[in-house]
């Protein structure tokens, strides 16, 4: 009787990993352009691989999808982070609604298709609120914002004005909408 060799978890080769990344980076740019429905062929051709490469990465269009959302999604986290850090939390909240309008329009689709497939709770939206609650509770803590105010409504408000965002618009056109909300939330005195 043998025994079995454990499987040996190995990193993706590098030309895997560069694939992977021009998948991505292609699939963001064309839905950016033509939505999400865009041919997966286009994209592939796009990111000057086979579709049978695309596949391997992606074994269906909302994997896909859930990677350029997730790979936008991590930049505004990043970021809004930073911001965190660095600026007083009512200014990094207005930081954080910018990243979020300005990458709005190139994302139409996407969200409808990851809450569909993975819901409220896909790790992109969970990563989001967590940093949104990071601000706003520094925020809370400083009496800058209201206490019955929770980061999930927060979040919604993002995603409404996300909504109003024409593509090809200017993030100056929502700043008087941000400014609304920003000061929804102050603590009145």
């Amino acid at each position: 009787m043998t025994k079995a060799t454990p499987a040996v978890s190995r990193a993706p080769r590098a030309d895997a990993v560069r694939n992977r990344d021009k998948l991505v980076a292609a699939a963001r740019a064309l839905f950016a352009e033509g939505g999400v429905d865009t041919p997966l062929e286009r994209v592939a051709a796009d990111a000057g691989v086979g579709i049978g490469t695309l596949y391997r990465n992606f074994p269906s269009r909302q994997s896909l999808i859930e990677a350029v959302y997730r790979s936008q999604s991590e930049e505004i986290v990043a970021n809004g982070k930073q911001f965190g850090e660095t600026m007083a939390p009512d200014d990094a909240l207005v930081a954080v609604f910018d990243e979020y309008l300005r990458t709005a329009a190139s994302k139409r689709g996407m969200k409808e298709v990851i809450l569909a497939e993975l819901g409220a709770d896909a790790p992109v939206f969970v990563d989001s609120r967590a940093m949104i609650e990071t601000i706003l509770v520094a925020g809370q803590e400083q009496g800058l914002f209201r206490d019955d105010v929770t980061a999930d409504q927060v979040f919604r408000l993002i995603g409404g004005l996300s909504m109003t965002c024409h593509v090809n618009g200017d993030i100056a056109d929502s700043r008087p909408l941000v400014r609304v909300v920003i000061d929804g939330l102050r603590r009145t005195r």
